[in-house]
């Protein structure tokens, strides 16, 4: 089910947006966790007139995100050139999703760098798939999308050199840019995973990403990494970020990951 497709069903009732989880957005027992954040941020751009560009954006996902959703978005301040958006996500069960998000408009600024390169890759016509022999072993979201070894690790390698690699929409996405953004900025599996030994269960807890460069749209080959600072008593900190074809940084992120191996 192509990004726009699902986005259609997300339709406004009393006051917030409702929609079943797409089981072809799945990751396990729940919605993978950049369709959860697009969907917040659908929310928050159809609940309030006149937002300006997201610039950052903070989830916790509180719990697994299944069957009917009701996504509920809530001004917290809106300054001159920022407005604050909270936005809370509900189950059947109570729940799933807290998002603190920050619009803010463009500034002149004479402050102006760029200091995120992409990192060297093999074009995506010379990787192969990221999974490998575990393909078998990748959630269902990520039928959406192409994704390939960019020269990183592999999931269940044992391997130690971090994810790198190149993914982009299986179907053009179509909708907002920025939405499909955030769909895509939480593809790569977690970046520990590649220093697994054999499969296992992992559970992201919280996400940070701050938006770089909003780019016109989100068709093409994009190249990720992600890099897994350190794990220990069942945790992991990782580092991300978000290149578009033509070397721009669009996002930088965290994660914190629960592993259980």
């Amino acid at each position: 089910m192509a990004l726009h497709d699902a986005l259609i069903q997300f339709e406004e009732q009393e006051g917030d947006f409702v929609i079943d989880a797409p089981a072809a957005w799945a990751q396990g027992r729940t919605l993978y966790g950049g369709m959860s954040a697009a969907l917040a941020h659908e929310a928050a751009i159809r609940s309030i007139d006149d937002l300006p560009p997201l610039r950052s954006a903070q989830l916790l996902f509180v719990g697994p995100a299944e069957g009917r959703l009701t996504f509920t978005a809530t001004v917290l301040r809106q300054g001159r050139s920022a407005t604050l958006v909270a936005v809370d996500a509900h189950g059947e069960k109570g729940q799933v999703l807290r998002a603190s998000m920050v619009f803010g408009g463009a500034r002149d600024s004479v402050i102006t760098f760029a200091d995120l390169p992409m990192p060297e890759a093999p074009k995506p016509d010379d990787c192969q798939g990221l999974f490998g022999d575990a393909s078998v072993r990748a959630p269902g979201f990520t039928g959406n999308f192409i994704m390939l070894n960019a020269g990183g690790g592999r999931p269940f390698s044992g391997d130690e050199d971090a994810l790198k690699l190149w993914t982009r929409f299986r179907d053009a996405p179509g909708g907002n840019v920025t939405s499909a953004l955030l769909a895509m900025a939480d593809v790569p599996p977690p970046a520990a995973m590649t220093r697994f030994p054999q499969f296992a269960p992992i559970s992201s807890m919280s996400w940070q990403i701050d938006i770089i460069d909003h780019p016109d749209n989100m068709d093409g080959w994009h190249l990720m990494r992600s890099r897994a600072e350190g794990a220990g008593e069942g945790y992991s900190p990782q580092e991300m970020q978000l290149w578009d074809e033509e070397g721009r940084c669009l996002a930088a992120g965290r994660q914190s990951i629960a592993i259980f191996i």
